[in-house]
């Protein structure tokens, strides 16, 4: 019996109908005569469907043997496509890599023979699912796209895993699109997401390969052979909702084809024999909101692609917005694009303020998407219907950490009756796998978290299920728990490493507080959060964080009843926050405020008798004094510190008191008994207890050596001040305490570079101030590294930024701009000024200085500014005031030198010298001028604000 002919295969797309048996092509029903290489080149894109056939590979097909130019295939391509009319579109060129079959295909019958290679295939694969052609370019993803291309060309099995959104499908189609032309029978697409029971999941494995759904059957055996000599590329996607039978059936396909390669997507592993799991990233984004090249960063560069032109114009300026959404979103892109769509009604600020509502406002997907990518909520609520009850009480429950979390931690606060330790660890372990958690490796534990998205759903199920109330005072709680023993640490001031033991529970300390304050009911526990807290925020320098925190728990305690204050040490909570307002006072500003809480909690130190407490008010109430001009009281407060200190068991405040008083009377202008005291302070070699060193509020290292700096610096001796101005700044440094750094900056290496002239040094070490104070937000060393920029622009004619920088700058830092360390700031700001024509401002900007030192005593600021001003009268080179100059730097000089302010000295001389030089006078041709300096008016100035009088050596 013969065998019945075979009918041959034919592929309709659009009005064409293309016969490979027969080799005819026709449009619209009628024929059309197109070239053997055109035909050719037709039936090899439709083979590979779906994927980029490059022009070598073209080249090799249709002229086998031969040497064609480019030229001759472009011509092809045009040929073909007019022979196609409107079904042109359907040959789509990719620049710079080749060409691409992209129309939707149709065929009549199930087998064929293969029309260039000759070989009977059996089933037809042309008719299977192929890869789509995505119309957007991938963004952010070549680091990912090339670690799976590389993992694909040597793996049998690659499973990309991560979050419902992060782009798991469209990577895992780039990255077979991309290396589908390496394998002989291209790439085939298999889709689960529709496929609701596993029973249906062989009928959908048929249906993509091109065979009847019949065909499958339960295992696949009646398809098997017909792909067993296939060297495929077949991407399994969407395998999370029928885990256990996509394992099985990409188990099967690897046996069956053992010259394919599967790459499968999901948001669980498979967990089969030679599987290697890929985790999708999200996109990278900027870590702050300023990021300079934020633009650079995939997160970014998706949101700008999304949002088109249709949103806010000012894209430069909405850069910070646009970084802040992206992290709320844990770059993943479909929560990017998302977020994208909706700026066109919303504006970027608009979507940044209601992202706690994200999931009302992310709505937005594209129609074409699967159903469950069209808003934020059906992606998660996808994997959140996959998971046992058991998951999903753990997974709600975990929404209560803000941050980072320890197993330990996770089975402290959410274990129970109702879910067992041992419960939550292996749920953990399963959340991880699902995607749904984050496990980040650390030492000496493993920490993990939520990405924000999945928080703020499971936040909802938990308030749904009627417990959240429970569950946030047990949260509260918890993370107080921690924090006492923070405290109790601090107070022992014990050598750990805070921000590897206590970093982890900051994100937490902060939803704990905040929600505590808001129920009356909770109050006393976020008091006792705010006060046990304290030695954190201060070994964090979170100093503005931290005041706010105190002001709320300050304002609470009246609340208190009578009742609860019987039995809770609210004097004792008082006098720790009073003391820790003031020092967060004092990073801001010196006024009275600052003066007024340290003063209130040394009259509580002294009821309650605590040491610690009296050094603490002692030490604030002397800052503020010597920062206000006081020095007379600071050298009280100093005596009186160092004798409390004789009761503290901790030697490191003997060190402090040396420090304080060493201050003191620098800032009388007694530079030798300063160099006495801060000479005698023996600083610990090696390391040391951070505890101890930053107990008041910078590192004590750091001071006692910027202050000694400073010091050396008024007495000429300049290259032992650099040296130890750099000891300042590597001090803190090495103890990662950025104000500490600021301090060492601003306080002794940048005067000690202005004195003695080092430009270089100068600029260097105010570019070093400006970038710790941009990773710090402690407005008063922003100020400073504003007003030491502003001098660097200012010297070199860029005369607006006195009033860009300097200005609002030093009114920021109020009274503390006196400080001596910043009177030759203060001079050479005013001569620079004069020096391009602000004469005026030069005058008013010496004239309140100077009144302030005479008011103050303060001999040492007093001779430089008073160089400054002589130095501005002979910018005027006006021979009828050099006299005045003149008796100026006389005075200064004579005070310089019977007070030995050497570095004062030399300057004043240098200065007469230049006198003399521009008006040809010579040293000897008046008298000595009497040392008592005279009072005029010069440029309007008030009479007697350069006077001095009663100044003595004594």
């Amino acid at each position: 019996m013969s065998t019945p002919p075979q009918t041959p295969v034919q592929f309709r797309f659009g009005a064409t109908t293309v016969n490979p048996g027969r080799r005819e092509l026709s449009y619209d029903g009628g024929r059309v005569n197109v070239g053997d290489r055109a035909f050719d080149l037709l039936i090899l894109l439709i083979e590979r469907r779906g994927t980029v056939v490059s022009k070598e590979l073209i080249m090799d097909v249709v002229w086998p043997n031969r040497v064609v130019g480019e030229n001759t295939l472009e011509g092809q391509v045009s040929l073909l496509r007019r022979a196609l009319s409107a079904d042109r579109d359907a040959i789509r060129t990719i620049a710079g890599r080749g060409y691409q079959f992209v129309g939707d295909l149709d065929t009549n019958v199930p087998t064929t023979t293969d029309s260039l290679s000759g070989r009977s295939v059996g089933p037809n694969p042309l008719r299977g699912k192929p890869l789509p052609a995505h119309v957007s370019r991938l963004i952010g993803r070549d680091i990912s796209l090339g670690e799976v291309t590389n993992l694909i060309r040597s793996r049998r099995l690659v499973t990309l895993i991560g979050a419902g959104g992060v782009g798991k499908t469209r990577l895992a189609i780039e990255a077979a699109s991309e290396l589908s032309s390496n394998f002989a029978d291209g790439a085939v697409l298999v889709e689960l997401a529709a496929t609701v029971s596993a029973d249906h999941v062989a009928a959908t494995v048929a249906t993509a390969f091109g065979f009847s759904p019949g065909d499958g059957t339960r295992d696949l055996e009646k398809i098997a052979p017909g792909l067993r000599d296939r060297h495929l590329l077949i991407v399994v996607d969407n395998c999370e909702h029928l885990i256990e039978s996509a394992a099985q059936l990409v188990e099967t396909l690897l046996q069956v084809t053992p010259g394919s390669t599967v790459i499968a997507t999901s948001r669980a592993a498979l967990r089969i024999a030679g599987e290697h799991v890929y985790r999708v990233p999200s996109l990278d984004m900027p870590s702050h909101d300023d990021a300079r090249d934020a633009k650079r960063f995939g997160a970014i560069e998706l949101f700008l692609e999304r949002m088109g032109s249709g949103a806010d114009t000012a894209v430069d300026t909405s850069l910070p917005l646009i970084a802040r959404i992206c992290r709320q979103l844990d770059g993943i892109p479909l929560a990017i694009e998302l977020a994208a769509a909706c700026t066109a009604g919303l504006g970027i600020q608009g979507v940044a303020d209601r992202l706690n509502d994200r999931f009302q406002i992310l709505q937005n997907g594209a129609r074409t998407a699967l159903p469950r990518q069209q808003t934020l909520r059906a992606t998660v609520d996808w994997s959140y219907k996959l998971l046992s009850p058991v998951l999903k009480t753990v997974l709600s429950r975990l929404s209560l950490f803000a941050g980072s979390f320890t197993l330990d931690a996770a089975q402290r606060m959410i274990g129970g009756t109702d879910v067992p330790q041992h419960e939550v660890t292996a749920a953990i372990a399963d959340l991880v796998d699902r995607s749904l958690l984050c496990a980040i490796p650390n030492l000496p534990q493993m920490h993990y978290r939520l990405l924000d998205t999945i928080r703020a759903y499971a936040r909802d199920r938990l308030v749904e299920s009627g417990t959240s109330h429970d569950w946030l005072v047990r949260h509260a709680q918890h993370v107080l728990g921690v924090f006492r023993s923070a405290d109790k640490l601090a107070q022992e001031r014990a050598e750990i490493d805070w921000k590897r033991t206590f970093g982890l529970y900051l994100d937490d300390l902060r939803s704990a507080v905040e929600w505590s304050f808001s129920d009356e009911s909770t109050t006393v526990i976020a008091i006792e959060l705010v006060v046990t807290s304290i030695p954190l925020s201060m070994q964090f320098a979170l100093i503005e964080e931290c005041l706010c925190r105190v002001d709320a728990a300050m304002t609470a305690l009246p609340r208190l009843s009578a009742q609860a204050r019987l039995n809770l040490p609210v004097i004792e909570w008082e006098m720790k926050l009073q003391a820790a307002r003031g020092a967060c006072l004092l990073f801001q500003n010196v006024g009275t405020q600052t003066c007024e809480a340290f003063a209130a909690s040394l009259v509580l130190a002294q009821e309650t008798r605590s040491t610690e407490y009296q050094l603490r008010g002692l030490w604030g109430c002397w800052s503020h004094a010597y920062l206000n001009g006081q020095y007379a009281q600071s050298l009280a407060l100093a005596s009186h510190f160092s004798e409390v200190a004789k009761k503290s068991r901790w030697p490191g405040d003997r060190m402090v008191a040396c420090r304080m008083s060493g201050i003191a009377h620098l800032c009388l202008g007694q530079l030798n008994a300063a160099l006495t005291e801060l000479e005698s302070i023996r600083l610990p070699v090696g390391r040391t207890n951070r505890a101890e060193r930053i107990r008041f509020l910078y590192d004590e290292c750091c001071m006692s050596r910027s202050v000694l700096a400073q010091t050396l610096a008024f007495l000429d001796r300049h290259g032992e001040a650099e040296r130890t101005a750099r000891q300042a700044l590597e001090d803190a440094q090495a103890l990662d305490h950025t104000p500490s750094s600021c301090y060492a900056l601003s306080e002794a290496l940048c005067p000690a570079a202005l004195l003695r002239e080092d430009d270089a040094g100068l600029d260097e070490a105010v570019q070093m101030l400006s970038d710790s104070t941009r990773r710090h937000g402690v407005s008063t060393w922003k100020a400073r590294a504003e007003i030491w920029r502003g001098l660097i622009e200012l010297r070199v004619g860029h005369v607006e930024s006195y009033d860009a920088r300097i200005v609002p700058s030093l009114d920021e830092i109020g009274n503390a701009q006196y400080y001596v360390a910043l009177s030759p700031f203060l001079g050479e700001t005013a001569i620079a000024l004069a020096r391009f024509g602000r004469v005026r401002d030069a005058s008013d900007l010496l004239s309140r200085a100077i009144a302030r030192a005479t008011t103050a005593k303060d001999y040492l600021s007093w001779v430089e500014l008073l160089r400054a001003r002589a130095e501005v009268i002979l910018l005027r080179e006006d021979p009828d005031v050099s006299h005045l100059a003149e008796q100026m730097l006389r005075n200064a000089l004579s005070v310089a030198r019977r007070r030995g302010f050497m570095a004062w000295e030399v300057r004043c001389g240098r200065s007469l010298e230049q006198l003399w030089k521009l008006f040809g006078k010579s040293p000897f041709e008046h008298p000595p001028t009497p040392t008592i300096p005279v009072s005029f008016e010069p440029f309007d100035v008030p009479p007697g604000i350069l006077s001095y009088p009663n100044d003595s050596a004594a």
